[in-house]
Parts: C-alpha cells; structure tokens; sequence
C-alpha cells in the first residue's frame, strides 16, 4: 500500500527530487558525461584548425582515377572513425564526394553511398562515438574489445564493400582537381586511434589529442589561444544534449527504482 501511495505521488516533492539527483549522481553516468564532453572538445577543436579537410584531402591526393569511388569509402571510413560521428563525416564529404562526381562523370547515387556507407562503418568502430561510449560504460567493458569485436564482425562486410564499389564505381574522366592538405593536421586523429588501440585509457587519449591539436593549431597559424577556447567550446555544444539525456535516463531510471 505504501508503494501505490508512493506511485500516486503522494511522497513530498523534496523526496522525489533527492532520489532524482542521487539517481542522476552516478558516477558511471558523471564519468560518461566527462567522456562526452572531451569528445566533443577534441573534434571542436580539431575541425577548427583544419584537420579534418587535411584528412580527407590527403586520401583524395592520394587516391588513384580508377580507384576513386572505394577511396572515397575509406577515406570515410578513417575520418568518421577518428571523428567519433557519422554525420559529421557526411557533412565534410558528401559535398566534396559531390563535386567529384560532377567533375569526373562518376554515378552520383554510388558515389554518396561509398561516403555515407564508409561514415557509418567508421563511426561504428571509433573509439569517440557517442554510442561507442555508452554502450562500453553500460556494458561494463573496455572500448578497444568492442573495437576489436567489431572489427572482427564487420571487415568482411567492408572488404566486400571496396571490391563492390571498385567494380561498379566506374572510371573517372580526366583530371578531378587538386587538393591541398598539411600532414601535421592530420596526425592529432593518428594519435588519439594509436594511443585508444593500446589501450590508454580514453580520458587521458582525448586530453592528449586535444592539447596536440591545439599546439598544432599554433604552429600553422590555424588557431591561436582564443579560437581553441571558442573551438573546444563549440565541441561541448555539440555534446550537451547527449549529456542531459544521460543525466536525466539515470535520473528517472533511479527514481521509478526507488518507489518500487
């Protein structure tokens, strides 16, 4: 009886709200919050001193004329997994992946399939990705065995994919254009996948990358002290809303628990 009462809201509003708070406290939830938050301060923080259209222009420099629609799926493929986002990577290639087609006489509806399939790929393997951090904090498990299982599961579907699109992308006609890129930009993304693969913990990684960046930033001109404040700060932003809905599942969550 007790419980129905509790359920029809009888108990005081100052209960229900310390049980919510107590609930929402966690420290799984505050230590996946703080995961959240420095992911987006790295990407922020990396996009704002270039780094992400030096990654794609150095695959895109790279890639040869018959050979460019599986490029474009692996260049995807590396910068979603390094930006922790799928539609992010889109947003930085479809338009790019758009222009070649155009360019070069490539099938426009298989040209985006390659960027977008290679974005889902990479965001279902980084090591950033939102999901990738609350499904490793809520299974309990480290985020380089879930690497390592999805790579498992997933390289067949991606080595299929490249011989796929590398018979049907087709052969693009004459020169596409030239794309500038600095390699330093590109290595703060190198960092963060080597040091997550051996197993760093993924705090100390997204610090490590951040502070590179922005000390890259620095050396090429791209970014000074306030434009990394600004481009960190942009990067929570962009996060906040994954934060909230994790406080306030936990907090929920906590509460219907505690009224039985």
């Amino acid at each position: 009886t007790g419980r129905s009462s509790d359920l029809m809201g009888k108990r005081s509003i100052n209960t229900q709200i310390s049980s919510f708070a107590k609930a929402a406290g966690d420290p799984g939830v505050m230590h996946m919050c703080l995961i959240f938050i420095l992911a987006g301060v790295f990407t922020g923080v990396v996009r704002g001193m270039g780094g992400v259209d030096s990654t794609v222009n150095l695959g895109l420099t790279f890639i040869p004329i018959n050979f460019l629609v599986p490029g474009i799926f692996i260049i995807s493929l590396f910068a979603s997994t390094a930006m922790g986002t799928c539609l992010g990577t889109i947003a930085a290639i479809a338009p790019i992946a758009v222009g070649l087609a155009e360019a070069s006489g490539l099938d426009m509806a298989i040209t985006l399939s390659a960027a977008i399939g290679g974005s889902m790929f990479g965001d279902n393997i980084s090591f950033i990705s939102d999901t990738t951090i609350a499904a490793t904090r809520i299974a309990g498990c480290e985020m380089k065995d879930k690497f390592r299982m999805n790579i498992k599961i997933a390289t067949p579907a991606v080595i299929a994919s490249v011989i796929v699109y590398a018979i049907i992308g087709g052969t693009a006609s004459g020169v596409v254009g030239s794309y500038e890129y600095e390699i330093i930009k590109v290595m703060p993304y190198i960092s963060v996948l080597a040091l997550a693969i051996a197993g760093i913990d993924v705090i100390v990684v997204l610090a490590i990358g951040t502070i590179l960046a922005g000390i890259v930033g620095a050396i090429t001109g791209s970014m000074d002290i306030i434009g990394f404040a600004q481009a960190g700060s942009s990067g929570i932003s962009g996060m906040l809303s994954l934060v909230l809905i994790a406080i306030l599942l936990k907090g929920i969550t906590g509460l219907i628990t505690d009224m039985g």
